[in-house]
């Protein structure tokens, strides 16, 4: 039993017609409709939720997407899920890294003032 479904005409160059043409038979899609329509879907789903917010999307090989179903079907983590927690471990990391090179800068830059000899017309 299909859904019902709205015929919609559009145009699109020809270079966007050989992409589209070229992603048919991938991810179980048999025609460019299926195509067109998996597209509208990711682009639909992968909106964010607030206006605030932004999505960053990235492309994944074979062995990572293999991987990344592994994880799923063990833990059932996603792979937004995985790439959010991933994303924000690293930008712990080099919050944290930063803040250890700010601490070196600071004690370096207190030693060295206390080396310098004050000279007088510079310290009254």
């Amino acid at each position: 039993m299909n859904t019902p479904s709205t015929l919609v005409s559009l145009r699109i160059t020809d270079e966007e017609l050989a992409l589209l043409d070229a992603r048919v038979g991938l991810d179980g899609t048999r025609n460019r409709s299926d195509v067109i329509r998996s597209a509208i879907r990711n682009l639909l789903s992968g909106q964010p939720l607030l206006p605030e917010m932004d999505s960053v999307t990235i492309p994944i090989g074979r062995s990572m997407k293999n991987r990344l179903g592994q994880l799923y079907e063990l833990q059932g983590i996603s792979p937004e899920q995985a790439t959010q927690q991933g994303l924000q471990d690293y930008v712990r990391r080099l919050i944290a890294e930063e803040a250890v090179l700010n601490d070196i800068l600071e004690k370096d830059l207190e030693n060295s003032r206390s080396k310098t000899i004050g000279r007088k017309e510079f310290t009254e």
